[in-house]
């Protein structure tokens, strides 16, 4: 009888561990993934903030006829990219092909350090 009793402690203490290394690795997980949520969040966070500063400091400049590019933020680990697309009347497209008709499309990308990405489009008019 107490083979039979001792048998049946070990078999409980099993489960009982091997319940409570589940309950373990459940909550570990669950901690990881809420690190990786913030990071993300965080880096996109980031982006926006970026891509909002330089849309503003755009915004701010004079008009320039033809410019190669305003001038762009920095920030470690980010990208910042800027195209400028000159208006076409005629084809009522905008192309950096076209020709300088006193309206620019000014397109401004962030990118995060983890690939998190936004772009914004302004237009700019000649007075």
């Amino acid at each position: 009888m107490r083979s039979r009793q001792a048998g049946m402690t070990l078999i409980e203490t099993t489960v009982a561990v091997a319940l409570l290394a589940v309950i373990v690795v459940s909550i570990v997980s669950g901690f990881a993934a809420i690190a990786i949520a913030t990071r993300r969040h965080q880096e996109q966070t980031q982006v926006d903030r970026l891509i909002r500063s330089q849309a503003e400091y755009v915004k701010s400049q004079a008009y320039q006829v033809k410019p190669a590019a305003y001038l762009l933020l920095s920030q470690a680990g980010y990208t910042i990219s800027e195209q400028v697309l000159y208006y076409d009347p005629l084809t009522a497209s905008f192309s950096a092909a076209n020709g300088e008709n006193g309206l620019q499309e000014i397109v401004v990308s962030v990118t995060g350090p983890s690939g998190g990405s936004e772009a914004l489009d302004l237009l700019k008019v000649q007075p």
